[in-house]
């Protein structure tokens, strides 16, 4: 029952009374900035839970790597053992992964198997 991208497109969202401000093909065109920017290096979630229910990977080990990463990602709004957390777990990487330009990534794509 979420609002989203549906069938390539996202008219159910825009049809919202919440969005009845924004001009869509303005915004789209570029001349209008954005009402909200998010913040790439924060989890906007209220809680690890809510971002643990979409996570299937299990199993992983950090490296150095993943410490270099988890420094970068150190944006002070969230704690930094939710942050390794999510690190740990994949779910970082997993929620940034996207697909071609105007398409679905894989994770959110339900015709892929």
């Amino acid at each position: 029952a979420r609002l989203g991208f549906r069938d390539n497109g996202c008219a159910q969202l825009k049809a919202q009374p919440f969005f009845r401000t924004i001009n869509w093909g303005r915004l789209e065109a570029g001349l209008v900035p954005p009402p909200f920017v998010p913040d790439p290096r924060r989890v906007y979630a209220k809680d690890l839970g809510d971002v643990g229910a979409f996570s299937t990977v299990k199993g992983v080990e950090l490296d150095a790597g993943d410490a270099a990463l988890c420094d970068a990602f150190a944006s002070g709004t969230v704690p930094i053992p939710w942050q390794e957390e999510l690190i740990e777990t994949g779910v970082f990487e997993e929620l940034n992964i996207w697909g071609a330009p105007g398409t679905l990534p894989p994770d959110l794509d339900p015709s892929a198997a």
